[in-house]
């Protein structure tokens, strides 16, 4: 078990006491505390007293992906779990990704074991649908459909590390480590090339990883606006996606639904981050952004086929037929107030 540690004091104990509650015992966690500056790391030192299972390990402040690294390099199990240290987890979290490995026998070589999640805020749990278990096999072709498709991506499964079972050998065999450096995207790019290295995937019938919302608020990378770090996500994510869907064979059926979740999910959000209200990023920088975002061909492309997806709206008839940076720096001008409220 690996789980990287920044100022979450608050939530900590929380996340520690429910390892100390695992109905699966045979588990060492591994606690990367990056350079925390609140009590975090006097409470791991104080777990790690309790039990024998828990090592901590201390060091200067890198970034999450650092710090999973970082475990990565120190893990000595046959498996990987990883788990954020402000979220929750309940009893059978490791007994039931580790009851679905061995009912595999052999193919646990070549499968990545994929549980859910449940998440809650300090108002309650949020509504949350969980499709049946699910097996994608690529030498069968079990399973291949948009439908699984569809839970994978556009319903977030894929995409955090948590409540997954890698297997360290294929981790270490094809070199897989998380982006350093990147503010997003750097789970589903570890996912997709773990996923790529592998022929089967799980999803098995186990709820026992409560994600807290809210609390990780995201600031973009440069300055408070759009940075390199959302610009390399965003097309991370368009060619992952698009290999996904090309391996499984249902491109051609699932490409509209991927290029309109390009345009409205990614395209459009990151041009509100690229023309925030009162960003200190001068126009010409910016500029230059907004060139490096639309330069990757997969990327771009499918923004370009979801645009014509689009109801009829202002930005709509931009992304069609003046689709250039000074077009959407005049517009988000003129709508910045109605932009920053929605």
């Amino acid at each position: 078990m690996i789980v990287p540690v920044y100022n979450c004091e608050k939530y900590l104990p929380e996340m520690l006491e429910g390892f100390l509650r695992q109905e699966y015992g045979n588990y060492e966690l591994i606690l990367i505390d990056d350079g925390s500056t609140d009590d975090s790391p006097a409470l791991c030192d104080r777990f790690a007293e309790q039990d024998a299972r828990i090592r901590v390990i201390h060091q200067e402040n890198g970034g999450v992906s650092k710090a999973r690294n970082r475990g990565l390099d120190e893990a000595r199990g046959k498996t990987i779990v990883f788990a954020d240290a402000d979220d929750r987890i309940k009893s059978r979290y490791l007994l039931d990704l580790i009851n679905a490995a061995e009912s595999l026998g052999a193919d646990r070589q070549r499968a990545l074991i994929l549980a859910d999640y449940q998440p809650f805020s300090e108002k309650g749990t949020e509504k949350r649908r969980f499709p049946k278990p699910f097996t994608m096999d690529y030498t069968t072709k079990e399973g291949l459909s948009s439908e699984h498709f569809r839970e994978l991506i556009f319903q977030f499964r894929l995409y955090p590390p948590y409540c997954k079972l890698f297997q360290r050998e294929i981790i270490e065999k094809n070199r897989i480590r998380f982006r350093e450096g990147m503010r997003s995207a750097e789970d589903f790019e570890f996912n997709i090339r773990y996923l790529a290295a592998v022929d089967r995937v799980e999803y098995i019938d186990s709820v026992q990883y409560d994600y807290r919302i809210g609390y990780k608020k995201y600031t973009p990378s440069n300055r408070g606006v759009l940075g390199e770090s959302e610009i390399i996500s965003a097309h991370i994510m368009a060619h992952g996606i698009t290999a996904l869907a090309t391996r499984m064979g249902i491109l051609d059926e699932i490409q509209p639904e991927i290029d309109l979740w390009a345009a409205k999910k990614h395209y459009f959000n990151r041009l509100r981050m690229l023309f925030r209200k009162n960003t200190p990023v001068p126009v010409r920088e910016r500029k230059q952004l907004y060139e490096a975002l639309v330069s990757d061909p997969v990327y771009y492309s499918a923004v370009k086929r979801g645009a014509e997806l689009l109801p009829k709206s202002a930005t709509r008839t931009i992304a069609r037929k003046a689709d250039n940076f000074y077009s959407w720096l005049a517009f988000y001008t003129a709508h910045q107030n109605e932009v920053e409220k929605n």
